[in-house]
């Protein structure tokens, strides 16, 4: 990772609204950026020079010099990386053919069988993108008149959770890696001391902890747009996911068509 981004990743909670913004700025155009003088920034982003300045000495730089140095560095090497991937689309052709051959092998009828009879329906996620996906997944639900309640991305929301919740409830949980600790001990607690509701997970096509917490899990292959090895979460695309929502929606309506409503029981009516 370059050396400026380090230092942001290290000294972000330090900065405020408008230094954000123009860190924003800057790892957006870190050639153009580099290439102009502390006073053609700050006329740019119509700040002050000292801002610039102030931002620099909270990121541990020694001044604009250096800050302009890393900057060059950056671009140096989102340059040699190249941005956009040349394969992309196939990779992403076949993260889908992989979530299709995987969704086939799964026998659903269980799952199927507690979301007819749940209660209620949680959807957590642990980003904003991921919730994203879980609004679509409860959209989806409610098209076909399962209510479902999102929650916010926090975990106080999800430790709430176990106040609440009632015998036969769905929880899922929508992450991107599955190996988040702080959410992971959580749903732990929930396994020693709650057998009141299921938990349904969605993450990477790779073993990880929520995977094995939970009573269900599908797993979906974000793909990276670019080839830059500071990827981060917002520079993966989540076809793949969408995707897997739409075939367990599908499914599902198919089931509830084949077999109709069941009791309480289990029992066909």
């Amino acid at each position: 990772m370059s050396n400026l981004k380090s230092l942001i990743y290290k000294n972000g909670n330090k900065l405020n609204d408008s230094e954000n913004q123009i860190i924003h700025f800057v790892l957006n155009n870190p050639e153009l950026c580099s290439n102009l003088s502390l006073s053609k920034l700050a006329k740019k982003l119509y700040v002050s020079e000292s801002a610039i300045f102030r931002l620099c000495k909270k990121l541990g730089l020694s001044g604009y010099s250096e800050f302009k140095f890393d900057l060059a560095e950056l671009a140096k090497n989102k340059n040699e990386a190249g941005y956009m991937k040349s394969d992309f689309a196939e990779e992403l052709t076949k993260s889908i053919d992989d979530v299709l051959k995987y969704f086939k092998s799964l026998d659903l009828k269980k799952l199927f069988y507690y979301l007819e009879n749940a209660n209620n329906i949680y959807i957590y996620s642990t980003g904003w993108l991921q919730q994203l996906i879980a609004e679509y997944l409860s959209h989806e639900l409610l098209v076909f008149g399962v209510h479902s309640t999102v929650l916010p991305s926090a975990l106080s929301e999800l430790c709430m959770v176990y106040d609440y919740v009632q015998s036969g409830d769905v929880l899922f949980i929508i992450s991107f890696t599955g190996d988040n600790k702080a959410i992971n001990d959580e749903l732990m607690k929930f396994e020693l001391t709650n057998d009141k509701f299921k938990c349904v997970s969605f993450t990477d096509m790779k073993q990880n902890t929520l995977a094995s917490l939970s009573d269900f899990n599908f797993y979906y292959s974000p793909i990276a747009f670019t080839e830059d090895p500071d990827i981060v979460n917002d520079k993966v695309a989540f076809a793949s996911a969408y995707y897997l929502v739409d075939l367990l929606i599908s499914e599902y309506v198919m089931w509830r068509e084949k077999s109709g409503k069941e009791d309480k029981n289990g029992g066909a009516k």
